[in-house]
C-alpha cells in the first residue's frame, strides 16, 4: 500500500542513501525548484548519501557545471550519473555500429567521440535520440523512422523517458520516438533508468550498502519507479512531474500501480523536506 507524504522528513530516519531523479524533481525543463533543492540539501545535513541518477543526454561535466553555476553545493553529491554519460563511454569504446550517424537533436554525448554526423540518413550506420530539456516533436520525423526501417538501422536512444516536464508543460522525449521504432519492428540500443547498473555504479563504493535501506525518488514511473522496484529499494514517486497530478489520491496512484505493474512506497506532489 502506497504511503502519501507532505514532508520527506517524517521517513528520513527509514533510509540510509537517496537515488534521486533532477528533471521532475528538483528541475523543471533548466528551471530549478528551490524548495525541491534545499530538501536535497538537508537530507544531506541530516546524514544521507545521496546520488544523481539522470536520463539526461548530458555529459557528467556539462550537469556539474550547470548546477554549479547555479549556486547549488555540489559537496551535497555522492555521485553523479547521466545516460548521456554511458552512452559516451559504450560509444567511445565500441565502433561495432559504424562511423556515420544520422541525430533526430544535437547530442552532448557524441562530443568529443570520433564519429561523423550525416544530414542524409541514406549515409548513416545508426540513428541517435537522446534527451533534452525541451522535449521532442515526434510527428514530423515518422518518415525518417520508416527510412530507418527499410535500411534496418539502429537506434541509439540516450535516456528511456517517453516524456519529460520542461517549462512549457510535458512533452515527448527520446523514449517515445524510440518506442515508435520499435513498434515498426526497428532494433533499439537503450541507455539509462531503469536499468540496474546504474544503481550498482552509483553504490559500489557506499561501505555496507543495502538496497533496502535506499530511497530512489523520481517522477516517472517506467524509469525512475522500475529502477526501484527491480533493486528491491523503497520509492518516492513526485507526482507534479510528467504525470502532473496535484493533490493525487490514494485511487489515483493504486491505478498507477496496477497499470504498471510496479509498487510505490510513497508519494507526494512536490520534494519537500
Amino acid at each position: 500500500m502506497s504511503q502519501q507524504l507532505k514532508y520527506i522528513s517524517r521517513i528520513k530516519d527509514e533510509f540510509d542513501t537517496v537515488i534521486c531523479g533532477i528533471n521532475g524533481v528538483f528541475m523543471c525543463g533548466t528551471h530549478l525548484e528551490p524548495k525541491a533543492f534545499d530538501t536535497l540539501i538537508k537530507l544531506y545535513q541530516s546524514g544521507k548519501k545521496i546520488m544523481l541518477a539522470t536520463n539526461s543526454g548530458w555529459r557528467v561535466n556539462d550537469i556539474f557545471c550547470f548546477l554549479k553555476n547555479s549556486h547549488i553545493p555540489m559537496h551535497i553529491f555522492h555521485a553523479i550519473i547521466s545516460a548521456g554519460e554511458i552512452a559516451h563511454f559504450y560509444l567511445k569504446n565500441n565502433h561495432s555500429l559504424g562511423n556515420k550517424y544520422y541525430s533526430f537533436a544535437n547530442s552532448c554525448a557524441m562530443q568529443g567521440l570520433d564519429y561523423e554526423a550525416t544530414e542524409d540518413i541514406r549515409a548513416a550506420d545508426f540513428l541517435l535520440v537522446e534527451t533534452d530539456t525541451n522535449g521532442f516533436n515526434n510527428e514530423k520525423y515518422m518518415p525518417l523512422l520508416q527510412e530507418a526501417i527499410n535500411r534496418r538501422l539502429p537506434l541509439v536512444c540516450i535516456g528511456n523517458n517517453t516524456s519529460i516536464i520542461t517549462e512549457n508543460g510535458v512533452c515527448n522525449s527520446a523514449g517515445m520516438l524510440a518506442e515508435q521504432y520499435a513498434l515498426q519492428g526497428g532494433k533499439i540500443i537503450p541507455f539509462g533508468k531503469p536499468d540496474k547498473r546504474i544503481a550498482a555504479y552509483l553504490s559500489e563504493n557506499i561501505a555496507d550498502f543495502d538496497y533496502r535501506r535506499c530511497l530512489i525518488i523520481g517522477d516517472c514511473m517506467t524509469t525512475d519507479m522500475r529502477l526501484g522496484n527491480s533493486v528491491k529499494a523503497q520509492t518516492l514517486l513526485i507526482t507534479n512531474g510528467i504525470l502532473q497530478l496535484k493533490s493525487p489520491s490514494e485511487r489515483q496512484i493504486n491505478e498507477l500501480s496496477q497499470n504498471y505493474g510496479l509498487n510505490i512506497d510513497y508519494y507526494m506532489e512536490n520534494l519537500q523536506w
